[in-house]
């Protein structure tokens, strides 16, 4: 026997969030959840898969040689560590904003709202501990190809931070 479920006259609004939005939620819930509990496997894994799911939307991304190697020695803390910095709506209007710029820049396109993608993502990445001045060897380029690399520079910061354990510092040193 199989029950099934109708929702038709439920009193619930079922609201569609997009994917950065869905991202920056998991992330600030599992910061609450570390705060309280601790840094948890379970937890940790949640908030990759959806990081994880929000890189897809991107991909492809350009990768330079030695790109990963240079933002990675720059993170200082892990992605759910950032909320002093920024607030959790600030995270998924930057996440959804990637997104429209990758579909836009897919496009040969640069929208309008690249300024503010490029505020948006800087302020990201210096909540993270990456200062522009640390990947400016990327980014000296045309306008076009630095907000795709700047696309690109972002996946692989909130990716590694999704990781990141400060083991590996003293791992380094």
């Amino acid at each position: 026997m199989s029950d099934i479920i109708d929702y038709s006259n439920s009193q619930f609004e079922f609201i569609d969030l997009k994917i950065g939005e869905a991202t920056a939620h998991i992330i600030a819930a599992a910061s609450i959840v570390e705060e309280l509990e601790g840094d948890l496997p379970e937890v940790r894994e949640t908030v990759r898969r959806y990081v994880d799911a929000w890189i897809s939307y991107l991909v492809p991304i350009e990768y330079l040689p030695g790109m990963a190697e240079v933002i990675g020695s720059k993170i200082n803390k892990k992605i759910t560590q950032i909320f002093p910095d920024l607030t959790e709506d600030e995270l998924a209007e930057t996440l959804e904003l990637t997104i429209d710029m990758k579909k836009s820049l897919d496009n040969n396109e640069i929208p309008s709202f690249y300024k503010e993608f490029e505020v948006r993502v800087e302020k990201v990445l210096r909540s993270l501990g990456i200062d522009l001045n640390d990947v400016k060897a990327f980014l000296n380029v045309d306008l076009h190809k630095r907000l795709v690399r700047l696309v690109s520079i972002l996946a692989i910061a909130i990716g590694i931070s999704a990781v990141w354990d400060p083991k590996w510092i003293v791992g380094y040193q």
